[in-house]
């Protein structure tokens, strides 16, 4: 849940600054697959400050698609010896079948967001909350037990917007954009880039 939300969080509001954003996908800069030089392409947005971003956050069908890329060869991401398959960035993946990181649409999108040290930090609260509720009546005695349990989502160079997103947001909410204030000078001092490519290619 945590994870989920964080990711969707970031994707959000790094979507919404374009110049963050390397779309080949169709419809914008031209049709493309997921390619190490699209990731390229995305970590370039951060010019001479992209050796800060840490790691790539992509889903599984993402994932394999760079290693079919590798495993082509076609851009020479393995030593045949070995067939030991090599990232060119030097950025660790994570691998996560998160729902924010797929589009579903004409053509279907991968989304791989490229995070920065602390680009995104979790504050768990532990403040659980839960209930066991009896209730008579029915056919058969019904129980039935909830628990509810808030934290926190903080994304490096922005600011929640109380005013239109609220004190206590839901994932629509959270997920939308324009409810991220970018809070830094410099969009080189912020969480990350983010890639979109066509999956279905």
């Amino acid at each position: 849940d945590q994870l989920n939300t964080g990711v969707g969080c970031a994707v959000a509001a790094i979507e919404n600054q374009a110049s963050l954003v390397n779309d080949v996908s169709a419809g914008s800069a031209g049709a493309g697959a997921l390619t190490q030089s699209v990731l390229n392409g995305s970590h370039a947005k951060f010019g001479d400050m992209s050796q800060l971003l840490r790691a790539d956050v992509m889903s599984g069908a993402a994932y394999h698609k760079l290693i079919e890329k590798g495993l082509e060869n076609g851009e020479r991401l393995f030593e045949s010896t070995n067939v030991t398959v090599q990232s060119i960035l030097g950025k660790i993946f994570v691998v996560s079948d998160i729902p924010a990181l797929y589009e579903a649409g004409t053509p279907n999108k991968t989304k791989v967001l490229s995070l920065v040290d602390r680009g995104i930090i979790i504050d768990n609260t532990s403040d659980i909350i839960t209930n066991l509720e009896t209730t008579n009546g029915k056919g058969r005695i019904e129980t039935t037990w909830q628990a509810d349990y808030t934290f926190g989502a903080k994304l490096k160079g922005y600011a929640w917007d109380v005013a239109n997103g609220g004190k206590s947001p839901d994932d629509a909410t959270l997920f939308t954009g324009t409810n991220w204030d970018v809070a830094m000078a410099s969009l080189k001092h912020t969480a990350g880039t983010l890639a979109i490519a066509d999956l279905d290619q």
